[in-house]
């Protein structure tokens, strides 16, 4: 018999999910299937629910809601057996994307039954996991504006990369060592990928694989505010690499040093806004430790 445990953010997406026990049990069968369905009630519990259905010796714990609720359920399952399971009900929903998975429930549930296991790798930032993407400036600023909206849409998004847009600024200078190599950016945006899907079918970084064993980093120095705008349009038109600010790294590590003391400091972490002291930050790939049921892209 095989036991899977469902955790739900019952405020993701629009709040009105239909994510029950009852409604679950018209598609898995008593005689195959032992289902759970647990809901959260804060940031941060639902790390705490999955860590306990991992003692209960679940064999696939699915994450319904957002790209946050994922973080947290799969945080839990890296280098484990216990198999992930998505049904995206959140905003962007990156990581479900890139791996195929839809978003009507019906079909959704179909993909989990068809356990089509695929081992893909994860990213960490100072030890903390990342399955889609991480980033610093821009991106962490527009992100900061998306939680400030009274709804997580696709228009309450693009609201916010044009408040950032107009209102960011960036005096933090960056030291990188990547391969071996040093360099010192007063970056515009930092971006780390390791999806090519950074949800609401948005890309920056259209080549990355979910298990080639490299995070795909980009970084884009410090822009005057008219070639903002004009890097808005290279977004749009899926050019950006064309202005000269632009670098692009294939990596399996890399160290950052914070060079200005303008702590804390704010980054995204799958679309979910952290702060952190840290100067230091230490990036690294873990090959193909996650076991996640999806179509490898």
């Amino acid at each position: 018999m095989k036991i899977i445990h469902f955790i739900v953010n019952p405020i993701a997406g629009k709040g009105k999910t239909d994510i029950t026990l009852q409604s679950l049990s018209k598609y898995f069968e008593e005689k195959t299937y032992h289902i759970a369905v647990k809901y959260s009630e804060y940031k941060g519990h639902a790390r705490l629910l999955t860590q306990q259905s991992v003692i209960d010796k679940a064999d696939i714990i699915v994450a319904c809601g957002g790209d946050g609720t994922i973080n947290e359920v799969a945080s839990c399952l890296v280098k484990t057996k216990v198999v992930l399971g998505i049904i995206p009900i959140g905003s962007g929903n990156g990581l479900a994307r890139n791996l195929k998975i839809p978003k009507q429930l019906k079909k959704a549930i179909t993909v989990i039954k068809t356990q089509n296991e695929i081992a893909i790798d994860v990213g960490s930032i100072n030890g903390k996991y990342f399955f889609s993407n991480t980033g610093f400036g821009f991106v962490a600023n527009a992100i900061l504006n998306f939680e400030k909206a009274k709804n997580r849409r696709l228009i309450s998004y693009l609201k916010a990369i044009s408040q950032s847009l107009w209102s960011y600024k960036n005096n933090i200078k960056y030291r990188f060592i990547i391969q071996g190599k040093e360099s010192v950016f007063c970056p515009f945006l930092v971006f780390v990928s390791n999806t090519n899907e950074m949800g609401y079918n948005f890309s920056i970084t259209r080549s990355a694989k979910l298990n080639d064993g490299f995070l795909d980093l980009i970084i884009i120095d410090k822009l005057s505010r008219i070639k903002m705008m004009y890097l808005a349009f290279l977004f749009l038109v899926g050019n950006e690499s064309k202005i000269k600010e632009y670098s692009y790294y294939k990596l399996q590590d890399a160290t950052i040093n914070l060079q200005n003391n303008e702590l804390p400091i704010i980054f995204q972490l799958d679309g979910e806004l952290k702060r952190s002291d840290a100067i230091d930050w230490q990036l690294e790939i873990h090959k193909e430790s996650l076991r996640v049921i999806g179509e490898n892209s």
